[in-house]
């Protein structure tokens, strides 16, 4: 046998064990390590459990995760809608299941809780508020605490603001990242900074898009060419979070499969399609400025997403028991993500000066 057609044979050999073994992992159900105690057996006191709990009539993947189940409750509530962050989170911000019991929860039409059968016309507001008040009250009978502490991520920041001031009773305190406030302003000044970025850099092509679509509000997929935009010129994120990085890295979890990969790639866009006009009727800054509860808000410097300048504004405004702001000076919209280190260590602090 020729030597080139030696190696040509080893190549596709080793590209379809490859191709093999990746075909098992993300057909191959979603799994949690334990914690582990004296010779690899679970830790006493610890949990680390994937389930599917039934929730309003929708069968919806529950991950909780601690070192020490008495530790005070944490839910995400990840952004999107639609998309999901269980496997990401767990890999960047995993080391807070050290001093909280972190519930991974992927809301309807996210992540593992995706459906592609599923009627979409039930992804509202409304219904993803009772999904939570369900949650909620579930995991405080099973853990035996009585109140939790929500932090959301752009649109679960809307979750978490309405959730927080309608059951001040069971939050310990509120975090939001990437927080939304005045939601018609933050489009109009997504749109304002990738016009003016693509002047910047001269590039025809987004100008020539961008004054096609003209500026929001948006009434069908003109938002996904002005998003497209954002990204490609930083207005979202500081660092790479580009999806392919965010799927390799995501891949090292044992929490995600296909159905991650399929909800990172339609589950987003679907979500933005049902609930955008929903969004863009409720202004949170005019609406929701009281609180009973600790509000803490973490804002990238580089945000031009939701807008980290309305989400300060939107701080001054609030009245709450105790409030703190933080700017994250290398991060876009995803301050948790582009600087987690930083991130996890600033919120385990911040919380014991707000103890739940």
């Amino acid at each position: 046998m020729p030597v080139i057609a030696r190696w040509v044979r080893v190549g596709l050999t080793l590209f379809v064990l490859v191709a093999a073994v990746v075909a098992a992992r993300l057909l191959a159900p979603i799994s949690t390590p334990p914690f582990e105690g004296p010779a690899g057996r679970p830790l006493a006191g610890s949990i680390a459990v994937a389930e599917r709990w039934a929730i309003n009539g929708v069968e919806q993947s529950v991950i909780i995760r601690g070192r020490d189940a008495s530790k005070p409750i944490l839910i995400w509530l990840h952004g999107g809608p639609g998309s999901g962050e269980t496997p990401i989170l767990r890999v960047l911000n995993g080391q807070l299941e050290e001093s909280f019991t972190v519930v991974y929860w992927d809301q309807r039409l996210a992540g593992q809780t995706l459906d592609p059968l599923a009627a979409p016309e039930s992804l509202t507001i409304d219904q993803m508020v009772a999904d939570l008040e369900v949650l909620v009250d579930r995991l405080r009978k099973r853990l035996g605490q009585e109140k939790v502490v929500l932090i959301g991520h752009s649109w679960g920041t809307m979750l978490g603001v309405l959730y927080a001031s309608r059951h001040p009773d069971k939050v310990a305190a509120y975090v939001g990242i990437g927080q939304m406030a005045d939601k018609p302003r933050a489009e109009a000044l997504s749109y304002a900074y990738a016009a003016d970025q693509a002047r910047r850099r001269q590039n025809g092509e987004a100008l020539r898009q961008l004054r096609e679509i003209g500026p929001p509000p948006y009434s069908g997929e003109e938002i996904f060419v002005q998003r497209a935009w954002l990204y490609e010129f930083g207005g979202a994120s500081y660092t790479d979070m580009s999806l392919p990085r965010l799927i390799l890295m995501s891949l090292g979890s044992s929490e995600a499969n296909w159905r991650d990969l399929y909800a990172t790639s339609n589950g987003g866009v679907l979500g933005a399609r049902l609930l955008e006009p929903q969004l863009l009727s409720r202004n949170l800054d005019r609406t929701y400025l009281r609180f009973d509860v600790p509000v803490l808000i973490v804002a990238g410097r580089h945000d031009h997403l939701t807008s980290s300048v309305l989400a300060h504004r939107y701080y001054e405004r609030i009245q709450a028991p105790a409030k703190t702001f933080v700017w994250f000076e290398r991060s876009g919209h995803n301050p948790h993500l582009e600087e987690p280190a930083k991130f996890n260590a600033w919120l385990v602090e911040a919380l014991r000066s707000s103890p739940p």
